[in-house]
């Protein structure tokens, strides 16, 4: 296979790409001049150039220099002793998260950057904290609100920047890769903590414990008329009351904002199929806890997850994650007291049973689709069906698959019981604070285990983990745990998210992502000169195994030609069977 590569800058890329019809709106009146003292780079270069890591750190450090409504604060250092920056900002003297907190003011946690290659947030957000302490312009909102901003949380993916980053959006002229330095995605990343930068973010979620949270990313190439998108992460049901308010009092309020600035706010989705929009589109709702928005209702954290169009001029993506961010802070600030009494109720809400999977609404909802036109014709020269899109709004209406209805739930138990060996369990628990017990004497405990049938791995490679599927299958054991195991009980404010982690079907569980693959395996067998005489005595002695054998070789005609197999199939059927192969670790206490 040949490595040669075709060279195509990002100028030449643009006409490549859909048209962007023009736009003059009213939120052009927060860009700084290309010459102000303050501008970043984006400003500096009528928004072509978006900052580099480098102009990142020196402009956080500057910020933090000039004001004492800010500090500065090193998430974690990287490999090569990369800083993940976070810019605390308030008027509170104490900028501590316990000062935060006495300060009375909700706080509102802003991350960009987990995909640099979408670039919008973090231009936003510094042009944002600039305009609340140094130029004023914004600063009325330190009365309303305290602002948590990690302008780039995947460094190693911003260090790569280069004008061949993204092939499908308008400028800027660079762009960071997806991956970090180990090709993580982070963006799902959030359940099963495999990267430092998403741990430091979670770091973040538990010791601030923000009022909300908005992650910011653009689209991957979709083309219709709204330029600022987002989902909420209510309809995955972990946090009713949390999903009822943002209903009630922010998504229309949020959107006239916009509106009144020039903006065509719309929802964050997917088409069902990219070369049809007539056939609807998939919203990002009930991904399950991997995912930053729906891990936050797993934490009964509001939160936003901010879907820039990617096909828009830079300078309005921009300007549109701008105004997105200051339009969430004046409404968290305004109606603190309604938003903190939903947040309580979620954490002291006790789901069960907790949904862990969901399906796709039925039927679906017909809405309307602001598309552009569009024309599917044959190429000529690659023989396949090729898209090309117009320049005319194009309403529609479409299925909307939703996927919110449970198809999955589990009965919330007393507690988990897990043996010390499972330290990633143990220590991905820990990091998500999710409280623990370590046993300091034996204890006999009556508990429930899965034995995983049918296991399969439907993945090899996904993150660098073998993502597993099977079938859990019940049984029940008096295990006698030992000092050192842990016991995690479902009776807290974070009990719903223990539950989405250690039930083996929720969607981004432990399980799901591989961490007891090692367990799905058996390493002993019978020989064969022993097991045959052994099989000939089981089938003399014990009716029901000679039953289902029967059955076996009735339904399966051609089992016995595996010699292998009919030796393993009687193996199991002995005590010398390791009992704990395809035995789950984890024990329920009912």
């Amino acid at each position: 296979m040949s490595d040669r590569r075709f060279t195509m800058t990002q100028a030449q890329l643009q006409g490549f790409l859909p048209p962007s019809p023009e736009w003059h709106g009213a939120s052009n009146a927060f860009a700084l001049p290309s010459g102000h003292n303050w501008a970043t780079r984006i400003e500096q270069s009528d928004f072509t150039e978006t900052a580099t890591y480098s102009e990142v750190s020196a402009y956080v450090q500057r910020l933090a220099a000039t004001s004492d409504h800010v500090a500065l604060v090193s998430l974690a250092k990287l490999a090569n002793a990369e800083d993940i920056w976070m810019l605390v900002v308030s008027d509170a003297p104490d900028k501590s998260p316990d000062g935060l907190r006495a300060s009375g003011k909700p706080t509102v946690f802003i991350e960009a950057g987990i995909h640099p290659g979408e670039s919008m947030g973090i231009n936003a957000g510094l042009m944002l904290v600039r305009d609340m302490i140094v130029t004023g312009t914004q600063a009325a909102l330190l009365d309303k609100v305290n602002l948590l901003f990690i302008p780039v949380l995947n460094v190693q993916g911003h260090l790569r920047q280069s004008p061949t980053g993204r092939i499908n959006q308008h400028g800027p002229n660079t762009s960071g890769r997806r991956p970090n330095g180990r090709w993580l995605n982070l963006n799902c990343d959030f359940s099963k903590l495999d990267s430092p930068e998403v741990r430091a973010s979670v770091k973040v979620v538990t010791d601030y414990q923000p009022d909300f949270f908005v992650d910011a990313h653009s689209t991957d190439g979709q083309n219709y008329t709204y330029d600022v998108t987002w989902s909420d992460n209510g309809n995955a049901g972990q946090s009713p009351a949390i999903s009822q308010w943002l209903r009630d009092e922010m998504t229309d309020e949020l959107a006239q904002f916009l509106t009144d600035l020039g903006h065509i706010p719309g929802p964050a989705i997917d088409a069902n199929d990219p070369m049809d929009p007539t056939q609807g589109y998939y919203p990002f709702f009930a991904d399950g806890p991997s995912y930053s928005t729906n891990y936050a209702d797993h934490r009964h954290i509001p939160a936003y997850l901010l879907e820039i169009h990617a096909l828009k001029p830079y300078r309005q993506r921009v300007l549109g994650a701008y105004s997105f961010f200051i339009g969430v802070l004046n409404i968290v600030g305004n109606k603190a007291a309604s938003l903190r009494k939903a947040i309580a109720m979620g954490r002291t809400a006790r789901l069960d049973p907790v949904p862990i999977a969901w399906d796709f609404d039925d039927p679906a909802p017909q809405v309307q689709y602001d598309a552009f036109t569009y024309d599917v014709r044959r190429n000529p020269v690659l023989g396949i069906d090729q898209i090309t899109w117009g320049a005319d709004p194009a309403p529609m209406i479409v299925s909307q698959s939703t996927r919110t209805t449970p198809c999955i739930t589990a009965l919330r138990p007393v507690a988990y019981y897990i043996p010390a060996v499972w330290v990633d369990v143990i220590d991905r628990l820990h990091a998500h604070e999710i409280e623990t017990e370590t046993l300091t004497h034996e204890r006999l405990v009556h508990v429930e285990r899965y034995r995983i049938a049918d296991f399969k791995i439907i993945d090899p490679n996904r993150e660098g983990r073998a993502v597993a599927s099977g079938q859990p299958v019940p049984q029940t054991d008096q295990i006698l745990y030992r000092p050192g195991d842990v016991r995690v009980t479902t009776d807290q404010p974070l009990g719903t998210l223990a539950v989405a982690l250690l039930e083996p079907l929720g969607e981004g569980s432990f399980f799901t992502w591989g961490f007891s693959n090692a367990q799905m395996a058996t390493h002993e067998y019978g020989e064969n000169y022993i097991t045959t005489q052994i099989a000939e005595e089981i089938l003399k002695h014990d009716s029901e195994i000679a039953e289902a054998w029967a059955d076996l070789q009735r339904d399966k005609p051609d089992f016995t030609s595996d010699a292998a197999a009919v030796l393993n199939w009687f193996f199991e059927k002995t005590t010398f069977y390791d009992s704990e192969a395809f035995m789950l670790p984890i024990g329920i206490e009912r």
